[in-house]
């Protein structure tokens, strides 16, 4: 069931391509906008708070290396054929990746750095999220996964990022008491 419907709503994606949407979702799916660009958006946040080291950053990078790690570990572990390899009515178009389909390690990595972001900087979410929702998309839209290896991936992505934005708030306020003056 969950196969057929996979296939039934990559196929009436597929047909809304169209060449401007396509150029703008490889776009989305460049390896910098995947992590790097959201770890930046956490740097941008960091700076207008006046933060001397970039807290969100770094822990958006952390966060985007661990999903990538997770999502690798499990696309060994699930070892999903790509939609082009295990149906043929659907085409990439852009090269298809050497690696397993599930989870999406695009949409892991993504949604990690953008839940950091998100938490740390809730002014900054529903941008850091919007891009995370893209990147996603992109990778169902381009033809590389199924909708179900986007949303595990995102799923993944959310759960490692909430974890270290937790601990990065922990750490920080651990950090604000042994920073602050001792009483006299």
């Amino acid at each position: 069931m969950l196969t057929s419907w996979d296939a039934e709503a990559m196929n009436a994606l597929h047909q809304l391509r169209w060449a401007p949407l396509t150029a703008f979702f490889v776009l989305a799916s460049a390896w910098w906008v995947k992590w790097p660009l959201l770890a930046a958006v956490g740097a941008f946040g960091d700076t207008r708070a006046g933060r001397r080291l970039p807290r969100a950053a770094l822990a958006a990078s952390l966060a985007a290396g661990l999903g990538a790690l997770a999502a690798t570990g499990l696309k060994e572990v699930v070892d999903r054929a790509r939609p082009p390899l295990g149906d043929v009515d659907v085409t990439a178009v852009v090269a298809l990746p050497a690696s397993p389909s599930f989870p999406s390690g695009h949409a892991a990595t993504a949604f990690a750095a953008a839940t950091v972001v998100a938490v740390l900087h809730p002014r900054l979410r529903i941008p850091a999220l919007a891009i995370a929702a893209l990147v996603a998309l992109s990778r169902v839209y381009l033809g590389v996964h199924y909708w179900s290896d986007v949303t595990a991936g995102s799923a993944l992505g959310v759960a490692i990022g909430l974890a270290i934005a937790i601990v990065a708030k922990r750490t920080a306020k651990q950090g604000d008491r042994d920073a602050a003056p001792l009483a006299v």
